[in-house]
């Protein structure tokens, strides 16, 4: 096997956070003014990517990301209500999903064993670690490396860093990341020294300089670049 270790992305590559992010945000907006739409989820993502690009490039502080977002949703509907509230019963709600996307445990079941399995994510722990529990995942997972737990996200080479520590001595070259987020997971996987598998989504935007070593658009294709 040219790889002995896999490690893989949560969100959007293992579970379907777009589905799990759509239904809490809209219990979420019952205690407010704003009244729920597509419009208004695709605002709160515009919101949400920025301030999520902005922590990972290290310009937002890790104590300003739980609120901001929802503060900034506030302001561009002008409505009137604690931020610190939204924020906290948004990622309550986000806790408990259990979305996954197709094929995602079926594919994990055939890896396992296979290759030893790593978990990397960009997330709030006490988002990611109960929806580790609740959709059975851990013990998939040699490690599991949080960015909120940690102080560093992806791509940042110390998040990195983090995880190659865990893995025993292992040639760089016989990693691959796989994820669907083309800086954080692609970009911070080569520069490190690993290989890297894009999943790019239907819809995403074409990255055609990334030089990814992989480009799938369903995480279930992963079985064919493993073959």
């Amino acid at each position: 096997m040219k790889y002995k270790w896999l490690l893989f992305d949560a969100d959007n590559t293992l579970w379907d956070f777009s589905a799990a992010e759509a239904a809490a945000l809209e219990k979420v907006l019952l205690s407010t003014d704003i009244v729920w739409s597509q419009d208004v989820l695709a605002d709160y993502r515009t919101i949400n990517h920025k301030a999520w690009s902005d922590y990972e490039a290290g310009v937002l502080p890790k104590s300003q990301l739980r609120t901001i977002r929802f503060k900034r949703l506030l302001e561009a509907y002008q409505v009137d209500h604690p931020a610190e509230e939204l924020s906290l019963n948004y990622r309550n709600y986000l806790a408990q999903s259990t979305h996954m996307l197709p094929g995602a445990l079926d594919l994990l079941n055939k890896c396992n064993g296979e290759y030893q399995l790593g978990l990397i994510t960009n997330g709030l722990k006490e988002v990611q670690r109960p929806r580790l529990a609740a959709t059975q995942l851990s013990p998939y997972f040699e490690f599991i490396v949080i960015s909120d737990e940690i102080g560093v996200a992806k791509p940042s080479a110390a998040f990195f860093d983090v995880a190659y520590e865990q893995m025993g001595g292992v040639e760089k070259h016989e990693v691959l990341v796989i994820g669907d987020n083309p800086n954080a997971d692609v970009a911070g996987a080569l520069a490190y020294g690993f290989d890297a598998c894009w999943l790019r989504h239907p819809g995403v935007a074409d990255r055609k300089h990334l030089g990814e070593t992989y480009r799938i658009r369903d995480i279930r294709e992963l079985e064919q670049v493993l073959a």
